[in-house]
């Protein structure tokens, strides 16, 4: 194709869709429009809590990740490696699903989701740089506290900066994001295969939590809910019944998962530590195959490591939880699109 026909079918599929648009805003409006005129008062609450997010809880976990990337950066392999091994000691049941996740994507590829990654990083930090700009050039916060400026237009103007200012290339994000989600559809099937007793395990409880749920819950609903939704009520137990199995099974396996990470875990400790140590010269301590020293304190903090875990129910005591929330929350979307 020469570069005037390109150009020509440009020029045509602009005047197409300018036709296109000059009819639909003569014509009435089709449902999906007047659904979304319906739900514009959800737009206020929603702007709050973009505004949110951008001016306060954004800022803290987009420091606190440019601190630990730093960190990763600066520190020699043997104190990652000690630190990393910690990690998977102290929380490593509580992240099982994530942890293997990361695995997988080694797996599968793992330079094009690295470059997928650093493409869609750029386009946030840039959108998160215009939209700081904005907020200072129109003094947002001092606007919103007066009554000046609506949370609806607020919102709408901070899209319009982020699409507009800050994505210079939407076609070369759209293609990292697409890249992104290829590697993503690899590595769920892996999961899918990793974790098939989890699954299994949680459907067969679900099956039978089911007729004990019945008999409990029907009477309730019954009796509670208007009979135009008695058919909801079959519906709302057999959901009820599969999460619930879904979180026991996925409890067992915190167990089993979080006792064998703390081994792994509690390895790396000791073999980066004495790795480190070595090599600073602070003492000589043999490699790991000419002792048993890393087995002896590896399998200790092991054992400490599973014990913290089983003592705070395999999740972060505070304010680790609040530091790690973000983690939390991809946990638990990758535990849904497995067993969804």
């Amino acid at each position: 194709m020469t570069k005037e026909s390109a150009e020509t079918d440009a020029f045509v599929e602009k005047q197409t869709l300018a036709s296109q648009i000059m009819r639909a805003s003569e014509g009435e409006p089709p449902v999906l429009a007047k659904v979304a005129n319906t739900l514009k008062p959800l737009a206020k609450p929603i702007g709050f809590i973009a505004r949110l997010l951008i001016d306060y809880i954004g800022p803290f976990y987009l420091k606190l990740g440019n601190l630990g990337f730093e960190l990763y950066q600066r520190l020699p392999k043997e104190a990652i490696q000690t630190l990393a091994g910690l990690a998977l000691t102290f929380c490593g049941g509580g992240y099982t699903a994530s942890i293997s996740a990361v695995k997988a994507f080694q797996v599968c590829g793992w330079d094009r989701t690295e470059a997928a990654l650093i493409d869609i990083g750029k386009d946030v930090q840039a959108v998160w740089a215009a939209n700081v700009s904005d907020s200072k050039k129109h003094d947002d916060a001092a606007h919103l506290e007066k009554g000046d400026i609506d949370s609806n237009e607020l919102l709408s103007r901070k899209l319009a900066v982020s699409a507009q200012a800050a994505v210079k290339d939407p076609e070369k994000l759209s293609a990292a994001l697409g890249g992104l989600m290829t590697s993503w559809i690899a590595v769920q099937g892996m999961l899918r295969i990793e974790f098939a007793k989890t699954i299994a395990l949680g459907i067969s409880i679900s099956g039978m939590i089911a007729p004990l749920a019945q008999k409990v819950a029907v009477p309730f609903l019954v009796h509670t809910l208007p009979k135009e939704y008695h058919n909801w009520i079959q519906f709302v137990i057999k959901n009820a019944s599969r999460s619930i199995g879904c979180f026991i099974a996925w409890k067992l396996q915190e167990v089993v998962s979080a006792a064998h990470l703390a081994m792994v875990g509690g390895l790396m400790f000791a073999r980066g530590l004495m790795a480190w140590v070595r090599n600073k010269g602070y003492t000589s301590i043999p490699d790991e195959a000419d002792t048993k020293l890393d087995e002896v304190v590896g399998y200790s903090i092991a054992g400490l490591g599973f014990y913290s875990q089983l003592k705070y129910g395999f999740s972060l005591p505070f304010p680790l939880n609040w530091i790690f929330f973000p983690l939390d929350i991809v946990e638990w979307y990758i535990r849904w699109t497995l067993t969804s």
